[in-house]
């Protein structure tokens, strides 16, 4: 999804009228994409999920981003539970035998679903996006993006 499209629905969808001084409607240029992040990442991020600044906060973001695609992955491409399991060792370096690393990935799991990100039938380890996850992802893409590209 574009980001001025998720500006739009966010603002529709009264979550977060606070957008509406930033939003340029039916505008799809490229420098009004990027003018978008970030006010969406800090609406994600600050009003949202509640989270501050402080420290090192682009590699949360970054261990985000990567969990939100494995979850979409998992979901849209049917990845297997062993293909889930490679990627969070891969991905985001968690060691499935480490209880301590693995409470550490469920807690980021349970919060994200608590907030909406995500939702879960039986597990919470079964999870898929929903739109709000989706969008998020697209937001975390951008910046990603935007940030590597700086460098």
């Amino acid at each position: 999804m574009r980001l001025s499209e998720i500006a739009e629905y966010m603002i529709d969808h009264h979550m977060e009228e606070s957008l509406e001084s930033e939003v340029v409607r039916g505008n799809r240029e490229k420098w009004y994409e990027e003018s978008l992040i970030d006010p969406l990442m800090d609406e994600f991020w600050y009003h949202d999920l509640g989270l501050c600044g402080c420290n090192c906060p682009e590699d949360t973001k970054e261990a985000i981003r990567k969990y939100l695609h494995i979850r979409k992955d998992f979901h849209d491409k049917e990845l297997a539970y062993e293909g889930v399991v490679r990627r969070y060792r891969t991905d985001l370096g968690i060691d499935e035998h480490s209880q301590v690393q693995h409470g550490v990935l469920q807690f980021m799991m349970y919060v994200l679903d608590k907030e909406g990100y995500t939702e879960h039938g039986g597990s919470v380890g079964g999870c898929w996006l929903t739109k709000k996850g989706e969008m998020f992802m697209d937001v975390l893409d951008a910046w990603y993006k935007r940030e590597h590209s700086e460098n």
